[in-house]
């Protein structure tokens, strides 16, 4: 296969997910594409935020921020909140907020998916700030929930690739399984 080199740019997708956090006590979201886990015990995930945005201040103030995974049928809204600053928007109309455990992250009603994050470090980058936090409580939707788990295929989360939204394809394997044919 020939390669055609492309400089610095990066061509995975990525989930889109809306972050959630309290800032001067009101619900403020942003849209991101930067967003994974690091390690499953203890659940810890991350989220990247160019250090511009408003909502960072929330964040590193309360301490708590939370991950909302929206389905397809949120594009308008996913990309409205990521295009429009809570310092001039008011985004709590947006959604419909709910709160965990913990009263200091919105988690959005609408979204099928919604993750509460205890803030537990942050990196400094030239342009951005890499939230860590840890997975306090994970919330699904009842209708995309088979045989006790999240189902991927029902919940159709957003994709971010190529400047794009996208929705996920089928499954065309299994992790963890399916390598093992090459193992002699």
């Amino acid at each position: 296969m020939e390669k055609i080199l492309l400089g610095k740019s990066s061509v995975a997708a990525a989930p889109a997910v809306i972050a959630g956090a309290l800032v001067n006590g009101k619900p403020n979201y942003i849209t991101l594409g930067s967003y994974g886990g690091m390690s499953i015990n203890p659940a810890i995930v991350y989220i990247s935020i160019n250090k511009t945005h408003y909502t960072n201040a929330g964040i590193k103030e309360n301490g708590y921020f939370s991950v909302n995974i929206p389905s397809k049928n949120l594009v308008k809204e996913t990309d409205y909140v990521g295009i429009v600053s809570g310092k001039d928007t008011d985004k709590s109309v947006v959604f419909s907020a709910f709160y965990g455990s913990v009263d200091k992250a919105p988690m959005i009603v609408e979204c099928p998916v919604n993750i509460l994050c205890k803030l537990i470090n942050t990196l400094d980058l030239p342009r951005n700030e890499v939230f860590i936090g840890e997975i306090l409580e994970t919330y699904v939707g009842k209708e995309f929930v088979v045989d006790g788990k999240p189902d991927l295929q029902k919940i159709n989360p957003l994709l971010l690739a190529g400047g794009k939204y996208c929705e996920l394809g089928s499954p065309v394997g299994n992790p963890r399984q399916d390598g093992k044919a090459l193992i002699k």
